[in-house]
């Protein structure tokens, strides 16, 4: 009967929100498609070209073979397929509201440098 009180505690601590922190961080395409409310469909479409090119741009900044410079335009590259793979899922309000979102993060970027 103990182990069942044990197995059962267990399950449910592993479907608490700090079991869920240990997913992998979000690529910045990532977080401005969560803005979008995708249909269930859409988001069926998207989350595994998604999580692929997440985990490349991860892998990207983990290899210290490359120079920061090529790593910034290995990582726009990959953006930008993803950005080409997402278009034809999303609707054309959805498709404004990502290019805006995007705008802004753009934005967002060049003042933190300044």
């Amino acid at each position: 009967m103990k182990s069942l009180k044990y197995a059962v505690l267990a399950s449910i601590l592993s479907l608490s929100p700090a079991a869920a922190q240990h997913q992998a961080p979000k690529s910045q395409v990532q977080r401005i498609v969560d803005q979008l409310n995708l249909t269930p469909e859409q988001k069926a479409k998207a989350d595994p070209f998604l999580e692929e090119d997440a985990k490349k741009v991860r892998a990207l900044r983990d290899d210290s073979s490359l120079t920061p410079d090529d790593r910034k335009k290995k990582s726009a590259e990959i953006r930008k397929g993803t950005v080409a793979k997402l278009k034809p899922i999303l609707t054309d309000d959805q498709w404004k509201q990502f290019e805006q979102l995007r705008e802004e993060r753009q934005k967002q970027g060049k003042n933190k440098k300044q």
